[in-house]
């Protein structure tokens, strides 16, 4: 009796650990991938494909069915809308896969790393990538491994760039250390705002469609997610123009 007594006790206890581990899930969004579940998978592409303009749309294809399954993998029951996006771990302009062993619940919400902040350590990788100063295989071993360790590494600051310059933090440049100048970290979006100063002669472009909007366009600077650079830029990073808007 003693001994069924205590093998109940204990399974009574690891259903409560259970619970609470994905209780704690729930309340603290996942600022890193687990491995276990997104280990990171890449297409069989060379940095010639990535580095077309467009390509990161043409291989853009993740399944409906899979983004609850992502949530669910990660004990995700509920969650509210804009707080996460089930992203690329290796991204797609890096090479990446649109299997689920790629995908992950990215969080909007996370202070001071999150889904915008990775957007700009992604785009740098590319950005290096294309101009042979890494290679594409580095890239991708740089954003599977460890996402922040490798901003920190990029970026030289202990912080996003935005929050390093607010701490009075100096902030290197470039990975090689040829002073090249990093991709801005997507600025936060006050839909109702006029587009920001300084940004003349830039498109906007949106991260989340993937389109980009010129000056005088009714969506230029006003999308929940998005950043400001060139044209050219945009082009280079896969962004499509957005025709009539």
């Amino acid at each position: 009796m003693q001994v069924r007594l205590r093998v109940v006790s204990l399974f009574g206890l690891a259903t409560l650990l259970l619970a609470g581990s994905l209780a704690a899930q729930r309340g603290a969004p996942p600022i890193l991938p687990d491995a276990s579940r997104t280990p990171g998978d890449v297409l069989p592409v060379t940095k010639d494909d990535v580095c077309v303009a467009g390509y990161s749309q043409k291989v853009r294809n993740v399944p409906s069915a899979a983004k609850p399954q992502v949530y669910a993998s990660y004990g995700i029951t509920s969650h509210k809308p804009g707080e996460y996006e089930v992203d690329h771990l290796i991204s797609l302009e890096l090479g990446g896969s649109n299997s689920v062993r790629n995908l992950w619940p990215e969080s909007y919400v996370t202070s001071p790393w999150n889904a915008r902040v990775k957007d700009a350590l992604e785009n740098e990788l590319h950005r290096q990538v294309c101009e042979g100063k890494i290679t594409l295989k580095q890239a991708q071993d740089l954003i599977a491994h460890n996402w922040i360790a490798s901003y920190k590494k990029i970026f030289h600051t202990d912080l996003p760039k935005g929050k390093a310059s607010a701490s009075g933090k100096k902030s290197h440049r470039g990975f090689s250390g040829r002073g090249a100048d990093p991709t801005p970290s997507v600025p936060a979006v006050n839909p109702n705002a006029n587009p920001a100063p300084g940004q003349a002669g830039k498109v906007w472009v949106n991260t989340a469609s993937g389109k980009y909007f010129h000056a005088g366009a009714k969506y230029y600077g006003k999308t929940k997610e998005g950043q400001y650079m060139s044209e050219a830029q945009a082009k280079q990073q896969g962004f499509i123009e957005a025709k009539g808007q």
